[in-house]
């Protein structure tokens, strides 16, 4: 008998623990993805560089998405804009 109770106690470990690797998983940093799709450095996103690297699905609303993030209408994404525009919301 005592040989079956160990294994249900680590499933029960793990099922107890799950929620809190699930927690511990973080946003990505907006600053690294930002320096990732800067491809010419200048400190700004383009819309060629902010739509680089994107899926079919994330491509069909990429200009609106980067109309929304360019709050100056200067056609470029600065780092703040960036920031700024992917704060999750509460």
């Amino acid at each position: 008998m005592h040989r079956f109770i160990r294994p249900v106690v680590m499933v029960m470990l793990a099922t107890v623990s799950l929620p809190a690797f699930a927690q511990d998983k973080k946003a990505p940093d907006p600053e690294k993805t930002f320096k990732r799709k800067d491809s010419n450095g200048d400190g700004f996103l383009s819309l060629d560089e902010f739509k680089a690297k994107l899926k079919d699905k994330q491509l069909e609303n990429a200009d609106r998405r980067f109309g929304r993030l360019d709050t100056n209408a200067d056609k470029k994404v600065s780092l703040e804009e960036f920031k700024a525009g992917i704060k999750p919301k509460p």
